[in-house]
């Protein structure tokens, strides 16, 4: 499981060195594409085909469904970690994401999260202010 946070820096290339602890459960290729929330979502090859698995039970008659995948699928990118454990994140993605020299990695179970720092811990912030009321609400996952 994918789970915990680290800063790391972008860059001047656009490279983004992956954590070791990340990356040996997401292997030496992955895919990027638009994560929800403005983050970039970076999945293993496995973690990958489960998704689109998911994505192709979508019912393509309904606009919704048709837009969502277009954006998701039109926007991945498979790259490979290089030999120093950097993958290299497209324009478009860093854009999307607001990604800047600072870079938050979040694991979040399948997947890791790029966020831009000051996003990540604006948010992260808030989310705290009421996790109580948060924790109510998704059902019964009390700490």
């Amino acid at each position: 499981m994918l789970m915990g946070t680290c800063e790391h820096r972008l860059d001047s290339k656009g490279r983004l060195v992956l954590p070791a602890k990340f990356r040996s459960e997401l292997g030496s290729t992955v895919v990027c594409t638009v994560g929800l929330d403005r983050c970039v979502a970076v999945y293993s090859t496995d973690g990958w085909e489960k998704y689109l698995a998911k994505l192709q039970t979508l019912p393509f008659a309904k606009e919704s469904a048709r837009r969502f995948m277009r954006v998701v699928l039109g926007s991945a990118d498979e790259l490979p970690v290089d030999g120093a454990g950097r993958i290299l994140v497209g324009a478009f993605l860093k854009d999307y994401a607001g990604l800047g020299e600072q870079v938050t990695i979040v694991g979040v179970s399948d997947h890791v999260e790029l966020w831009n720092s000051e996003r990540w811990n604006a948010g992260r912030d808030d989310i705290l202010k009421d996790f109580e009321s948060l924790a109510e609400g998704v059902g019964d996952f009390g700490v």
